[in-house]
């Protein structure tokens, strides 16, 4: 099997509601979708959101990558060939990991399709029939908030995330502590700070929350204040994780030698794909620290498949996922994922487990870049 055509295919989505954290408010999403056909007429499909303050991508840039540089290397080769595909695009391009990651989504979901089964059983079976996933509060005011998480509860969701670095300090405090008493003590209660604070602030911040008994405490400071990172770490009991700073397997081995995290927050669109994504597990599991497979709070519904049928396959995976397809107002595939009582099935057609909504795609491509 030979890889005939790429394609890349710009589009928007609306997000239900906006989603407040420190660096953005975000009221769409707007995402890169690739379409990968070959000779035998088998056509494999995967996506990356595109979010200039996460990955430094834009749409335009996602297009022109793919169309000049990334497709005129795979054309022509066989899409089983992961790994040798992998090296040449590691040699042209450097960094633009959510494009990258919706090539090797899409290599996936040919092997998949090519075999005629699932992709997690490629990936070695599942070890979870069910992939826990979070809701995120991200109000900005305790009862709001409260208010939110009760109703996430009452739907089934037993990890709720809350977007802190929003408000002040002493407020976000008030809204941790609010969500708690709100949720009970069973929930697992993920925070994510997004790069809001300076070292002290964050400090005083997990301080301020460790009665709540917080899972874990996302990217509290900059992405490139790894000392920062460790400070934090060393100076509160709640478990500090890597996310804006840590986006590979090679990032994640500093991390430990600088003991500046406790946690991976792992993300198909920093990990380059499923490929990345899996190395970064190893070393993990390797280090004997947590993951939490989070998404872009709003991906879609083919980004959402590929992850769920990875995150089947990890025996690790006790901070649960953040894939979150439902956050948005569309999709673009004819069954999209929607999680029952918290937790997403996993698909079991070929593949990804998931086609393409052609009208869709078309409704919601982007034509100006």
């Amino acid at each position: 099997m030979k890889i005939t055509e790429v394609q890349a295919i710009p589009i928007a989505v609306p997000m239900k509601t906006p989603l407040k954290m420190a660096v953005a408010t975000v009221t769409e999403r707007t995402c890169i979708v690739v379409r990968i056909r070959t000779d035998e007429g088998l056509e494999g499909f995967g996506e990356g959101v595109i979010a200039p303050y996460f990955t430094g991508e834009t749409l335009a840039s996602a297009v022109y990558l793919v169309d000049a540089l990334l497709a005129p290397l795979i054309v022509g080769a066989d899409p089983a060939d992961l790994h040798v595909l992998e090296q040449h695009m590691d040699r042209a391009v450097m960094g633009n990991s959510a494009t990258r990651s919706a090539i090797d989504i899409a290599l996936y979901d040919l092997l998949g399709k090519a075999h005629g089964v699932p992709l997690y059983q490629l990936l070695g079976g599942k070890v979870r029939d069910r992939v826990p996933t979070i809701w995120h509060v991200s109000g900005g005011d305790p009862d709001i908030d409260a208010a939110d998480a009760t109703k996430a509860v009452a739907a089934g969701f037993s990890f709720i995330k809350v977007k802190v670095a929003i408000r002040s300090v002493e407020r976000d405090i008030e809204r941790v502590l609010a969500v708690r008493e709100a949720t009970g003590p069973d929930v697992v209660l993920l925070l994510d700070a997004n790069q809001g604070w300076p070292a002290a602030e964050a400090i005083r911040f997990a301080h301020g929350v460790e009665a709540a008994r917080p899972a874990l405490l996302e990217q509290p400071v900059h992405r490139d204040d790894i000392p920062g990172m460790a400070h934090v770490r060393r100076s509160t009991s709640v478990v500090i994780a890597g996310d804006e700073g840590l986006f590979n397997a090679r990032e994640l081995a500093t991390y430990l030698h600088t003991d500046a995290a406790g946690a991976v927050i792992a993300k198909l669109v920093k990990a380059g794909g499923i490929s990345g994504l899996r190395r970064l597990a190893a070393v993990a599991a390797a280090a004997g620290i947590g993951i939490h497979f989070a998404g872009m709070a709003g991906e879609t519904s083919v980004a959402a498949a590929a992850a769920v049928q990875l995150a089947c396959t990890l025996p690790e995976l006790r901070f649960g996922s953040g894939i979150s397809p439902h956050y948005l107002t569309d999709d673009v595939v004819t069954e999209p994922l929607t999680p029952v009582g918290g937790a997403f099935t996993v698909p079991e057609g070929p593949g990804i487990g998931v086609e393409l909504d052609e009208e869709a795609l078309e409704r919601l491509r982007v034509r100006d870049l």
